[in-house]
């Protein structure tokens, strides 16, 4: 590297720093077109969840005013209604087909993702039928032609709603996904800037400087031999001034090439040096944002998490506790499974002179709105067979039919389409009778024989249900021995999904599960239950509530 400088220094020197600053200012450039890119992106990621999150507003708004259209009391208001709904329809709908097919009219350029692609596959019959159903309401003249194109809005609109969240999570998680692989080529290139200085500093700088020290020698030995010819040649003071001359030229201009190089090196040294810095401020400044933000939402999700924990202790406060009803029976267990913190499944027990009730309820739906549907059970519950003395089974649950349908209704301005699935049976130790009676839940009996007679009860739900159906709670009556068992349960063990085909546990496994282990003590047969589901469930979510009530007579 030396001889190669030291046969022409002017052009060497330009060439290995033209080299040099090339190399940092394409990673100078690198940066920046990265960082603009990540901009860019953000702006389009921006307003991509800006549009996803508001169409949980629009979907909301279409059920609201649906609703009000089918309450409409006159013409005028009919017809103002549907125009504020033909709007909203009209956003909504063309805000789901620029969110799915990322328009460019709607400044969405750019392709979902594959994960997105199919949510958005998946949320599409949800969204079919709102519209359609939309649709059919705009076409509707009168407000009596539209009650069943409302229900079916409002059947789709939860759905709709918790997909339309996962989506909007979805793009979120993707633009942070973005931010880290955008932060880590960052990081690759400040790494690979700060090589290029090093090896640049060690490659191309220091062999310079060497170069030049060993120039300045050469020069200097130069001048010491024309000082020798000097000396020899004292006859000629013409030509010892004009050497002397020539070193001192020389040795002024290698001064100043010296000098010149070492504030170039600082210079650029200095000036790269602020722009790595600049960048790390810029780096720090966001980790911090991000980092405010997520305990932000970490500390919101503890505070809803531990309210809702909370209610779980009131929850069992009200319904009772599980030995408290167990004690009551020769044997039992209570396999009680929440899909959430808090569940939509509730079991209830209440004991006269003569009689025993029990009862397993399933509310609609899961989580904090189910569960308060069970405190709203309970309530009436209580009213009915405590306070009103109702023993009958049928009559239990025709008159807690009509006052949940009541409470439900009759008092709110919207319709409500919760309600609740039954199993209850009233014991008569002394005549050693049990009658039962069922809301689309059965009861479970297994006699001396050891064999699972199933009663299935009634297809009709407390609560709410269709003007043309009549309902019809039938008892039937079951004479028992000490020994025998008998199990309520809701829906939740059997529509779990898994297995290897991944699909439903169903009700014949339920029993198949139960009577292979009748001869077990109930305890034993809970743990055995447990495990049965959970392989059974394997790595998939839960499905529903889960809730098995088991009793030895």
């Amino acid at each position: 590297m030396n001889k190669y400088l030291l046969k022409n220094p002017k052009k060497r020197f330009t060439a290995s720093y033209v080299i040099a600053l090339s190399i940092i200012a394409l990673l100078s450039i690198a940066s920046q077109i990265v960082i603009r890119s990540v901009l860019n992106k953000q702006e389009k990621d921006a307003r991509v969840i800006n549009i996803s999150g508001r169409q949980r507003m629009l979907s909301q708004k279409i059920s609201k005013l649906a609703l009000q259209l089918d309450r409409a009391e006159d013409q005028t208001e009919f017809n103002t209604i549907k125009k504020e709904f033909a709007t909203i329809v009209d956003l909504w709908s063309s805000s789901h087909y620029g969110l799915r097919d990322r328009l460019p009219e709607m400044e969405l350029q750019g392709d979902n993702s594959a994960t997105i692609q199919k949510m958005f596959e998946g949320i599409a019959q949800n969204f079919d039928q709102m519209y359609e159903a939309s649709q059919s309401i705009l076409l509707a003249e009168e407000a009596y032609l539209i009650d069943s194109f409302v229900s079916q809005i409002l059947r789709n609109e939860g759905s709709f709603l918790k997909q339309m969240n996962t989506i909007t999570f979805q793009y979120d998680h993707e633009s942070t996904a973005r931010i880290q692989h955008v932060k880590l080529i960052e990081m690759i290139l400040l790494g690979i800037t700060l090589l290029s200085i090093f090896l640049e500093a060690f490659f191309i700088f220091r062999p310079a400087v060497s170069a030049v020290d060993k120039y300045l020698r050469e020069t200097i030995n130069r001048g010491l031999e024309l000082r020798e010819a000097h000396d020899n040649l004292l006859a000629s003071e013409e030509k010892k001034e004009s050497v002397e001359r020539e070193l001192y030229e020389q040795l002024e201009k290698n001064h100043e090439l010296q000098v010149n190089i070492n504030k170039d090196l600082e210079l650029k040294i200095n000036e790269r040096t602020r722009e790595i810095q600049d960048k790390n401020e810029e780096i720090l400044a966001q980790s911090n944002e991000l980092k405010s933000q997520n305990d932000l939402l970490a500390s919101a999700n503890q505070k809803v998490t531990d309210s809702i924990t909370y209610a779980t202790k009131l929850q069992y406060s009200i319904l009772g506790y599980r030995q408290d009803i167990l004690e009551n029976f020769k044997d039992g267990f209570i396999l009680n499974k929440p899909k959430d913190i808090i569940s939509g499944d509730f079991y209830w027990y209440y004991q006269t002179e003569e009689l025993r009730f029990l009862i397993v309820g399933d509310c609609t739906g899961h989580g904090v709105s189910a569960a308060f549907m069970t405190i709203i059970g309970n309530l009436l519950l209580n009213d009915v067979i405590v306070n009103q003395q109702i023993k009958s089974p049928n009559d239990i649950l025709n008159l807690l039919d009509m006052e949940l349908y009541s409470l439900m209704n009759l008092r709110n301005t919207q319709k409500v389409y919760d309600g609740m699935d039954l199993g209850i049976v009233v014991i008569n130790q002394d005549q050693r009778i049990i009658e039962f009676c069922g809301a689309k839940r059965p009861v479970y009996f297994v006699g001396k024989d050891n064999k699972i007679n199933k009663i299935a009860g009634s297809k009709s739900t407390i609560g709410y249900s269709s003007k043309n159906v009549k309902k019809n709670f039938e008892t039937e009556t079951i004479n028992y021995q000490t020994g025998d068992r008998l199990y309520l349960s809701s829906d939740g063990f059997q529509d779990q999904f898994g297995g290897n085909s991944n699909s439903k546990f169903m009700q014949n496994r339920l029993i198949e599960s139960l009577n292979r282990t009748m001869s077990y003590p109930m305890e034993k047969q809970k743990k055995v239950l447990e495990g049965v589901f959970d392989k059974w469930k394997g790595n998939n979510a839960q499905t529903d509530d889960v809730l098995i009530v088991g009793v030895e007579l």
